[in-house]
């Protein structure tokens, strides 16, 4: 056998392998694939099925679920704060944690933002024990009218439509206003 016959080596595959790897990820990152658009999309999901999760639970089980809400300051020098949410239930006259359902913090540079009543709430970091910020009962009612939205910071960016909005109403239906609004849209596209 020739040396041309004998194929590739091993080293040869590596570096063709490497430089695939480098074009598949300059081409996700031009396309966006990492946008505050979809990142913000993408937490707004997460959030939706959760809460819709909590409220079927708490008509099923019989048991208060809360939404606690707590921002967490930077960690370094680059970082940003982060919002970070927490379902949790009353068991044993005591909230306790859903198992389920860990605790989920939003990329950073995106915020959650919420007004119960038509009143802007805002994170109280003094307080040792905080309330929660919404809850649904075993009546299937849900805490309060609230407004829930996520979006970037403005710091980050300024374009409106990567806002998700959601209303909450008091008989405990959780509307997703943006998903609703697309899925108009393509029926009237049909």
């Amino acid at each position: 056998m020739s040396a041309r016959e004998r194929g590739f080596t091993l080293i040869e595959i590596i570096f063709v392998v490497f430089i695939i790897g480098m074009a598949v990820s300059v081409i996700s990152i031009s396309v966006g694939g990492n946008s505050f658009a979809e990142r913000t999309k993408k937490a707004a999901e997460t959030f939706m099925l959760q809460a819709s999760y909590v409220a079927e639970q708490s008509v099923l089980k019989g048991e208060t679920h809360g939404l606690f809400v707590e921002l967490r300051p930077a960690q370094d020098i680059d970082a940003t704060e982060q919002w970070c949410y927490t379902w949790m239930r009353i068991r044993d006259s005591q909230w306790q944690a859903v198992p389920e359902l860990p605790q989920s913090c939003l990329d950073e540079g995106l915020v959650i933002e919420f007004r119960l009543e038509d009143e802007l709430w805002e994170f109280d970091p003094e307080l040792e024990i905080q309330e929660p910020v919404l809850g649904f009962f075993p009546s299937g009612d849900a805490s309060a009218m609230v407004e829930i939205s996520l979006f970037p910071d403005q710091t980050q960016s300024d374009d409106e439509e990567e806002t998700q909005l959601f209303e909450l109403e008091i008989t405990g239906e959780l509307r997703w206003i943006n998903e609703e609004k697309r899925l108009e849209e393509e029926q009237r596209g049909r």
